[in-house]
């Protein structure tokens, strides 16, 4: 790389009189930027950027300061009023991002006259207009220090203030006050900023391993180096690395991973600055790949970010370890929080420091590395453990970068793993921290190749790693009172299972096959079966587990994307599960999965459709595999259970009678007997000659359901699904319905964006805009719009699919398309245009994409012909292609 002797060529300080002028300097400040990105490009060492980049904005405030004739000193009616222009923050520490905020503080002893205050406005508004990012602060000596003293985030840009121009003096006067004990001490800073890292941490998910992670705040980010050195310069002063290394604990290698590690993220910061043009720190999907391919990156498609965000894992897990070291270095040894900590014997290889777990021999773990699982398993045999002492970590991670093979090639190791996992609190204490220092990695074969693997969608949030061991909590939560209150179902059934230590096994090999090209559940399920025999499991549990990692995604895709009123759904379903063993192991996983997969995915709709199919799975295994009742009987069910509510309810049995004469059987086989009575309390006290739009007040399954009763016609799905879009509403499932008069009675289950039911002071509004919908006697058209930004940066083909049917008269069509507003409107426009009737919807949205399942006739009420199926799918692609 370039060294030192890069410097950029135009100064600021030489600039005249009459170049001070807004576009001059804009022009200025652009040439620098462009000057900067170059040298970025040929691989100049970004400390030097950096710097440089805060050393020109130095030179153009000094050369302000001068022109608008700031003195260093001016009389004022008290005495010599001194005055001072101080970078703060990170400007302070000579760092500047191109898009960095700059900082700046303007100090004096005593409020400053009128004539000063006028041309530090001017100043300040100068540095407005060139659309620099300044934060500014003009206080005098004595109000700085109160300001500092009651506000911790003052206190810390205030720790590394340096000057910029004017009087140094008084900045001297007033570092000499910041970092007396007067205000905030070294152990009130510090626990302090730790709490302020715990609560930002928390933020994020406590996890590096966010898909989409922010440069500067998530945990192992920019912020958490940060942390460290202002903890360290409030004790130690301005050469805090030095004075640490003069500690045995920290090693020169450790020193030298923080400087590494930080040259990584600025690198990466200031390529996201390069391509950004308003402030932010976010490594966004559709940033990635240009940011990859700036910093070198090479390879086909998503391989450069992929690569690009491995390293980044890496990094950001070592800063994480580093970290914790460094902040348990300072309470322990350099604060002295607790200085009458005693020091526990566990046995021969382990002691307790303050509840943390800590080696006697600095050498145990490479002189025995299956004694890396005894540290485990040893944390679980001693409750009042809570985490590893900083010695340990330091010792596990040179352990861990020397071992040659993994840890379960030992007969030992696999003992141990045994007895980890059978422990109840076995994920949190044992797997948790397993993952966080890395010996999952060298224990499980196959993990290295998803540590720290992005996934490219919306659906997920986080790597497959970080993935599978939030499953392992959500599977742990379960056994909590909050759990309980959170999966009623699924933790009664968990409560039942007589082996729960099989669905840890399944849960860390259920997506292990990312790693590899294929079906990932198949090769998962072949690792899985070598895992289970190295380790001697009965040969009745390795084929439960092989099976829920081969059939891991079969009950989450069957309740949200398939038909759970077709008979032959729920008979494909339970062939496949074939006992209530595998049924009740499948949901807690399947459960679990959906929760771990994104924090906002699980809401009360997808709990209800989870519950629905492992009921009616259930009732099946405990009436025989293959009594499935028929259609006919379900639909008789469903009608005498209404009628029976209805009468109790004092409604007329005759007019009842009459107003069913109008529907067919399937009516009564595809709505539950709630929805029909709803429906009859709605439409006995309705004209049935008009137009009827109703909202049920009481939440179905977790969603808002409207009813539409209207004359049918053509476009009548596409125009409720365009009005329910203008209104921001996600549709789920929607059930269409046309009696003997040609009148539709229409269901759609609907949420609000977050997952919620609808508002109920949203409901007048909604009955109002599709009521006027309906009543239009042609139709305008799908409102179009431009697709969510996040959305443009995914490329999902349009596919359509035509699905096996229980009933040969019907044709079940899958379509998998990229999300996008009026999409559904746009689908039903194709519908009626190829006068095509529309039974059921099942509406799926899964991140960036949707995939729906639409059940179809022709005009005559048969299923589609080869040549309509045709048309039907060439004419979505064509006007998915246009919205596009």
């Amino acid at each position: 790389m370039t060294q030192m002797h890069t410097f950029y060529p135009n100064s600021p300080l030489n600039f005249s009189d009459e170049q001070i002028n807004i576009d001059y300097l804009k022009q200025q400040l652009n040439d620098f930027q462009q000057w900067s990105v170059t040298q970025f490009k040929q691989n100049v060492d970004i400390d030097i950027l950096v710097h440089l980049r805060s050393h020109f904005i130095d030179e153009l405030l000094q050369r302000l300061w001068c022109y608008f004739q700031i003195p260093e000193q001016v009389s004022s009616v008290f005495k010599q009023n001194r005055i001072a222009l101080i970078a703060v923050g990170g400007y302070g520490r000579t760092e500047l991002h191109p898009l960095s905020d700059i900082d700046i503080l303007i100090l004096s002893d005593y409020p400053c006259a009128k004539d000063i205050e006028q041309r530090i406005s001017e100043l300040i508004r100068l540095l407005w207009d060139l659309h620099l990012d300044i934060g500014h602060s003009v206080r005098t000596l004595k109000t700085c220090l109160q300001e500092a003293k009651n506000d911790i985030t003052i206190m810390t840009n205030l720790i590394e203030s340096r000057i910029v121009a004017g009087n140094q003096s008084l900045l001297d006067e007033l570092r000499k006050h910041i970092f007396s004990d007067k205000i905030w001490p070294s152990a009130s800073f510090f626990r302090a900023k730790v709490k302020e890292q715990q609560d930002r941490h928390k933020q994020y998910h406590s996890t590096s391993y966010n898909l989409e992670p922010d440069l500067k705040n998530s945990p192992g980010g920019l912020r958490d180096m940060q942390i460290v050195q202002w903890i360290a310069i409030r004790h130690f002063g301005e050469e805090f690395l030095q004075k640490i290394a003069h500690f045995d604990y920290l090693t020169p290698e450790d020193i030298e991973d923080f400087k590494t590690c930080r040259k990584f993220l600025w690198r990466i910061r200031f390529a996201l600055h390069s391509v950004i043009t308003r402030y932010d720190n976010r490594l966004l999907f559709d940033r990635q790949l240009s940011i990859a391919n700036m910093l070198g990156y090479q390879g086909q498609g998503n391989t450069p970010v992929e690569k690009m965000m491995h390293d980044y894992y890496c990094v950001a897990c070592n800063i994480t370890e580093l970290n914790q070291m460094l902040l348990q270095l300072f309470d322990e040894t350099i604060l002295e929080l607790n200085p009458k900590n005693k020091i526990y014997d566990i046995d021969e290889h382990f002691q307790i420091r303050e509840k943390l777990i800590d080696v006697k021999d600095d050498n145990l773990f490479k002189k025995d590395p299956v004694m890396i699982m005894q540290l485990f398993y040893t944390i679980l045999l001693n409750p009042q453990i809570i985490g590893l002492y900083s010695n340990t970590i330091r010792q596990l991670r040179s352990a861990r970068r020397q071992l040659t093979t993994l840890l379960s090639e030992d007969a030992k190791a696999r003992s141990l793993f045994m007895k980890i996992i059978k422990h109840p609190d076995a994920i949190k204490k044992a797997i948790l921290p397993m993952h966080q220092y890395g010996i999952l990695t060298a224990y499980i074969p196959g993990w290295k190749h998803i540590a720290g693997m992005m996934q490219f969608d919306l659906f997920h949030v986080y790597t497959v790693d970080e993935h599978t061991i939030r499953l392992l909590l959500e599977l742990d939560s379960l056994k909590t009172e909050s759990g309980k209150q959170r999966h009623p179902n699924s933790s009664k059934v968990f409560a039942k299972l007589s082996k729960p230590e099989l669905l840890v096994i399944t849960g860390l090999f259920h997506d292990i096959g990312k790693g590899y090209h294929g079906d990932h559940s198949e090769i998962g399920a072949k690792l899985v079966e070598k895992f289970c025999k190295l380790h001697e499991l009965e040969s009745r549990d390795t084929d439960l587990i092989i099976w829920l990692v081969r059939y891991h995604l079969l009950m989450s895709v069957t309740a949200q994307s398939r038909d759970l009123q077709d008979p032959a759904v729920i008979s494909e379903f339970i062939q496949i599960v074939k006992s209530e063993q595998r049924l009740q192991y499948l949901l807690c996983l399947t459960v679990a999965d959906v929760c771990a997969t994104n924090e906002t995915l699980w809401n009360s709709w997808k709990q209800s459709l989870m519950r629905q199919l492992y009921e009616t799975a259930k009732r099946s295994f405990d009436s025989g595999i293959n009594q499935i009742p028929e259609q006919r009987s379900i639909a008789r069910q469903h009608k005498q259970e209404a009628l029976t509510i209805l009468l109790k309810q004092n409604y007329d049995e005759q007019k009842i009678k009459n107003l069913w004469l109008d529907y067919r059987i399937d009516y009564f086989l595809r709505y539950t007997t709630e929805q029909i009575v709803w429906h009859v309390q709605n439409l006995l006290t309705h004209d049935l000659n008009q137009i009827l739009v109703s909202i049920n007040p009481n939440p179905y399954h977790g969603g808002t359901e409207i009813i539409i009763y209207s004359p049918d016609r053509p476009y009548l799905f596409a125009t409720v699904c365009n009005t329910l879009n203008n209104h921001n509403l996600s549709i789920h499932d929607a059930l269409i319905i046309t009696n003997k008069k040609g009148f539709a009675l229409d269901t759609f289950i609907v949420l609000e964006p977050n997952g919620q039911t609808l508002q109920k002071d949203r409901h007048p509004s909604i009955i109002q805009a599709l009521t006027k919908a309906l009543q239009q006697p042609v139709y305008k058209g799908v409102t179009v719009k431009p697709p969510k930004q996040r959305l443009r940066s995914f490329l999902v083909p349009t596919q359509v699919n035509f699905l096996s049917a229980f009933n040969e008269k019907q044709t079940y069509m899958e379509l998998i398309a990229l999300d996008r507003p009026g999409l559904l409107a746009c689908v039903g426009e194709v519908f009626a245009n190829l006068d095509l009737s529309l039974s059921s919807a099942k509406i799926a949205t899964i991140g960036e994409h949707i995939e729906d399942l639409f059940i179809l006739t022709d005009k005559n009420n048969n299923a589609l012909d080869d040549n309509t199926c045709y048309q039907l799918r060439e004419a979505i692609v064509n006007a998915i292609e246009l919205l596009n």
